[in-house]
């Protein structure tokens, strides 16, 4: 969770040059008409005559930049139609970060809403009974990938309404390397000849190949995760292991140290070819005049796809909320496919919807097309508490890569690790 929350918290800052779009404001009537569209059932959870009027709703925002200033606009129009107040305040640069949510809302302090959370802060706070399960009627399930929708369930329940989808792919150097590798011989081949960096010593980003090979953090059993059952030391996360030394001690592609600052500086300085990140680096990369392409992780070397992480942005209702069937109204405004379309417009985020992802605006752009396609196979980063325990243990990648342990030796000690994490949790 701690790397993940890194992640996010700069990526409503950047931007993308040809990536704003014209005409996509809002629209309150034609989304609360048209459910294939919004992502909302055709329930009438929306319309003012249905709700109690005179009430205000405090919304905390971890958007932040031009995307808050949507959230406020949408926010605000909302209340105007219902009659209702709404209050939106900033926590994007709140220095407890996500935490100051739960702890206000575990004192009865806390808001009506919460917009721009990370999932996988879901398994936590709902099982402390800090967020309302999802009525029934407020998420169109057909309007979503069904790995989005997972991220966003607890043991089976859904606690929160996708707003955007985040995932890392593979950028490379046009300059470089004119064609997108798309197997992993021609990968090594382009690695090889012009570099290739990534932050290697980090499960977020190591999970493509982890996943890909075969291994997994939690069993996932229709949805409901086994944190008894972990899956980071078993045959196909060794053989991810060893790909990732041989990375470092057989390509020489890196050494050890390489973070992703350093992979980052790299590709931006011409002296890669190849990096891999997520949305929130494209501004840099075009603001230093790289001619670039965004593709999906190459097949990796067993011949099946690379798994990339997914993360969801989300929005929910406390669970203490007085005004709940306002709150998640206010909600459906804040999430349906008019707001997805603005968040991209106005701030690069990538529509959690869909029909938002196909529309012409977004596969239009050669980047988030491609970001688009690389969420086909992503897994969802579990959002159970025991997760902490795993990014806690992670620091063991580090002693894989370098060859101070070997990787099945480190597949031991980091499952091991992890146990005792989860157990130290209570």
């Amino acid at each position: 969770m701690k790397k993940w929350q890194v992640v996010t918290t700069g990526v409503a800052a950047f931007a993308l040059a040809g990536g704003v779009l014209a005409g996509c404001g809002t629209n309150s009537s034609a989304n609360s008409s048209n459910a294939a569209n919004t992502g909302s059932s055709q329930v009438d959870t929306g319309a003012a005559s249905t709700l109690p009027k005179g009430e205000t709703i405090t919304v905390w925002s971890w958007a932040g930049g031009p995307q808050l200033v949507d959230v406020k606009k949408i926010a605000q129009a909302w209340a105007k139609q219902h009659g209702d107040t709404v209050n939106v305040v900033d926590q994007s640069s709140n220095p407890k970060g996500f935490q100051f949510y739960a702890t206000a809302a575990r004192t009865g302090k806390g808001p009506d809403v919460v917009f721009g959370m990370p999932h996988d802060n879901n398994g936590t706070f709902a099982e402390e009974g800090l967020m309302a399960p999802v009525p029934s009627g407020i998420i169109n399930t057909s309007a979503y990938a069904p790995n989005t929708l997972d991220a966003v369930k607890v043991n089976g329940t859904t606690y929160s309404v996708p707003v955007s989808v985040q995932v890392a792919a593979l950028y490379y150097n046009k300059k470089l390397v004119p064609q997108a590798p798309t197997t992993w011989a021609a990968f090594v081949k382009d690695a090889n000849a012009h570099g290739f960096m990534y932050d290697q010593a980090n499960l977020y980003f190591d999970y493509a190949l982890i996943g890909g090979m075969g291994g997994y953090v939690f069993k996932d059993t229709n949805g409901t995760l086994n944190p008894n059952d972990i899956g980071l030391d078993n045959s196909g996360s060794i053989k991810a292991y060893t790909l990732m030394h041989d990375m470092d001690s057989q390509y020489k592609w890196m050494t050890p140290s390489v973070n992703g600052s350093i992979a980052k500086a790299q590709f931006l300085a011409g002296k890669i070819g190849m990096y891999v990140s997520g949305p929130w680096d494209t501004g840099d990369i075009e603001k230093a005049k790289i001619n670039y392409g965004i593709t999906p992780w190459p097949t990796l070397p067993n011949g099946k796809p690379a798994t990339p992480f997914l993360g969801v942005i989300t929005a929910f209702v406390n669970k203490e909320s007085k005004t709940q069937p306002a709150d998640w109204s206010l909600v459906q405004a804040l999430t349906n496919a008019s707001a997805q379309k603005t968040y991209f417009s106005d701030s690069q985020q990538i529509p959690a919807l869909v029909s938002v992802q196909k529309s012409s605006a977004v596969q239009s752009n050669p980047a988030f097309k491609a970001f688009t396609a690389a969420l086909k196979n992503s897994v969802p980063m579990p959002n159970i508490p025991q997760m902490q325990a795993v990014w806690t243990a992670d620091t063991i990648l580090q002693n894989i890569i370098a060859g101070k342990v070997s990787p099945q030796q480190g597949g031991k000690d980091f499952v091991q690790n992890i146990q005792k994490g989860i157990l130290a949790q209570g």
